[in-house]
């Protein structure tokens, strides 16, 4: 093992009996936080697999893996998630300016108008009208 791998190893067993101790009053069942999941797997994961396999853990190390999978696919679905859902709203102005036209020219109805707005350069959907 090289130096850097020792070094991993050793803060993985330090938290691993940090969490013991924590729990030693509570059930025989070791229970991991999400924290204590997220910290295990980043530390873990930069090991190659083999040497993963030669470690004492607490869980094997096919968990530790699968632990670091939900770690990147939240973070991934985080980043990826829309800031707001839904249609964005129609700029002000441009809704004062549909009003001004229903109100100045009660015959037309809405494909007039939207065409008109066509005609000044204004991009909105017919429904939006």
């Amino acid at each position: 093992m090289s130096d850097r791998d020792k070094d991993v190893e050793i803060l993985v067993l330090r938290h691993q009996i940090a969490i013991l101790e924590r729990q030693l009053g509570a059930d025989s069942k070791v229970r991991f936080a999400p924290e204590d999941r997220a910290f295990l797997a980043a530390l873990l994961t930069s090991l190659p697999r083999e040497v993963l396999r030669r470690l004492r853990l607490l869980v094997r190390p096919d968990t530790v893996l699968h632990w670091h999978r939900d770690l990147m696919r939240r973070r991934h679905a985080r980043i990826c998630r829309p800031k707001r859902p839904g249609r964005p709203p129609t700029v002000r102005s441009i809704r004062a300016l549909i009003r001004r036209l229903v109100r100045e020219n009660p015959s037309w109805g809405y494909r007039r108008i939207h065409g008109e707005l066509t005609t000044l350069g204004i991009k909105v959907a017919p429904s939006t009208v």
